[in-house]
């Protein structure tokens, strides 16, 4: 985050920790949605399919950024 900020890292770190804030208030909402349709462990169960899903995007979103370049 620090890295894209533009020009003013205070509000970059601020961004960063509603942006982490939200994310658990997300995940929590969530769980608290799931859980009553279905077990703990299929609540669990999606929490870590997210948790994959997430990483997944962040891995494939960096080999993509850092690839091979074109020769022109």
């Amino acid at each position: 985050m620090l890295h894209c900020a533009p020009g003013r890292t205070d509000i970059a770190l601020a961004a960063n920790s509603g942006l982490y804030n939200a994310g658990i208030a997300a995940g929590a909402a969530l769980g608290g949605l799931i859980l009553p349709l279905a077990d703990v462990r299929v609540t669990f169960l999606v929490g870590g399919l997210l948790t994959v899903g997430a990483s997944a995007v962040l891995l494939g979103g960096r080999l993509l950024r850092c690839g091979p370049e074109s020769a022109e």
